[in-house]
């Protein structure tokens, strides 16, 4: 049933005058067939051709050069209707997969050059390409929640699908125009990642434009922008904007911080880096913790799950390394250091 709908999908994309000659040839051999071996065969005493089913059976079996031979023609005018059929079928058979074919490349053609309409569901679309982009698709995979999920890559300055990855689509396009995020399927995008065109800070004006199309598209999705200068921080913020990356400003006191301590850059890079030793998970306070000082919830998660709790968030602001006697509320979400995925 799901090949039988990918055939007629793939004969829906092919052009209606190639559609139309295999329908009408097909129905012209099919009823040659069928009908010609019933008027010329079954009349025949105990012939099998009797039966219209049978003969289109037949039919089939013929022109698909099958061939069973359990069903033979013995009279003449029976003969040229199998000659027909023998010769009309193959040559219908190979029109059909020469469509199906020539389908299946200009499909393939497309989604490569970025011109296919995307129908994934839940999946992370990526809008920019630059010298980071492969390495956060790089990092995605090495994430249990994103190993398998789609990826769109939208980008006007490239040609074609910019990494070998199957999990991995192409829109060719300004991600800031509404119409290119349709075709990246932006209604059913689960997050949007922005990356800036380039290190200038006149590029952040783009990121905005773009932040402010993907919200407006889709309201519940996770955007996720990258930031080149500070000041601009707050437009993003009006624009909706979910998580803003200022990666100039992390460099920099990256390497300030990593030139006084360099343990700070070891740290830094396990615990960012996917798959990979350490990382950082944010969970919701399980309810046995609602009312209980920050002290026990450390100390206990520690002992049954092997992880550090070092922050918690409560109504959207992070407090890392709070007091020991914080009390923890319901609602509150915290900030573990763990090897897996902590189940708690």
């Amino acid at each position: 049933m799901v090949i039988f709908a990918a055939v007629l999908r793939l004969f829906r994309v092919t052009t209606q005058t190639s559609r139309r000659i295999v329908l009408y040839a097909g129905i012209f051999f099919l009823l040659l067939g069928t009908v010609g071996a019933y008027l010329t065969e079954g009349g025949t005493a105990g012939s099998q051709f009797a039966s219209i089913w049978n003969c289109l059976w037949w039919t089939l079996v013929t022109m698909t050069t099958v061939g069973y031979g359990d069903m033979v023609p013995v009279t003449a005018a029976g003969r040229v209707i199998g000659v027909l059929c023998m010769v009309g079928g193959p040559v219908l058979m190979v029109s059909l997969v020469s469509i199906i074919g020539v389908a299946l490349y200009d499909k393939w053609t497309k989604g490569v050059r970025g011109m296919a309409k995307i129908r994934s569901r839940g999946h992370i679309i990526i809008c920019g390409w630059n010298n980071a982009a492969a390495d956060i698709v790089g990092e995605l995979r090495l994430s249990d929640a994103f190993r398998a999920a789609p990826i769109t890559v939208i980008d006007e300055r490239i040609e074609r699908k910019p990494v070998d990855d199957a999990g991995v689509s192409f829109v060719r396009g300004n991600a800031a125009e509404v119409g290119v995020l349709e075709r990246a399927g932006i209604k059913e995008a689960a997050y949007a990642i922005v990356l800036a065109e380039d290190s200038a800070p006149a590029a952040d004006q783009k990121t905005v434009l773009t932040v402010l199309a993907i919200e407006t598209t889709n309201p519940d999705i996770i955007s996720c922008a990258q930031l080149n200068d500070a000041n601009n921080e707050a437009h993003l913020a009006r624009a909706g904007c979910d998580i803003v990356v200022n990666t100039s400003s992390l460099t920099s006191k990256l390497l300030a911080m990593s030139l006084q301590n360099p343990a700070v850059n070891r740290i830094t890079r396990e615990l960012v880096s996917g798959g990979q030793g350490n990382e950082i998970y944010r969970v919701a306070l399980p309810e046995r913790y609602a009312g209980r000082p920050f002290a026990e919830a450390l100390r206990e998660l520690k002992a049954s799950a092997d992880a550090i709790v070092i922050g918690i968030e409560r109504k959207g602001q992070c407090r890392l390394n709070p007091p020991a006697d914080t009390v923890l509320e319901g609602g509150d979400w915290l900030y573990l250091v763990s090897e897996e995925a902590p189940s708690l």
